[in-house]
């Protein structure tokens, strides 16, 4: 192969057009096209930074909201456990009361009885004396004292 003058001007205009084209390209293709590429790539990088922030955040505010909802129903719970263990220490007084004002009404009950049969007792002893002074009479035809 023989290298004639011809076909090394050729080469060297193709290696100058192809260094003119090159740089050309480079200026208002590659670098254009390099910057849109790399502020697409900040504003993602941002937008996937802000999107794990915004994660992270409603993580923290559903564990914050987790922690006092519990919390609410344990007070709940507490709050429950104190009104039982009111209305059956209240149930307990009413059930004592109960008891005492019925014995105390019983107690009056029987005492009136008592009373009732001690003057039943009296009168009838009365009317026994009578009821025997007058057949007493009766019998004998005569007054008796």
């Amino acid at each position: 192969m023989q290298v004639t003058q011809e076909s090394v001007v050729l080469v060297l205009s193709q290696i100058v057009l192809f260094l003119a084209l090159a740089l050309v390209l480079k200026r208002f293709w590659f670098a254009p096209v390099s910057r849109v590429l790399q502020e697409r790539a900040r504003r993602s990088e941002g937008a996937l930074a802000e999107a794990r922030d915004v994660q992270a955040r409603a993580e923290h505010l559903r564990q914050e909201h987790a922690g006092a909802l519990a919390h609410a129903r344990a007070e709940a719970q507490r709050e429950v456990q104190g009104l039982l263990r009111a209305a059956e220490i209240e149930q307990k007084k009413m059930i004592d009361d109960a008891k005492a004002d019925a014995e105390r009404t019983l107690a009056e009950a029987r005492d009136r009885i008592a009373q009732e049969v001690a003057q039943a007792r009296r009168e009838l002893e009365q009317e026994v004396v009578v009821l025997a002074r007058r057949a007493a009479q009766t019998v004998l035809g005569r007054p008796v004292e």
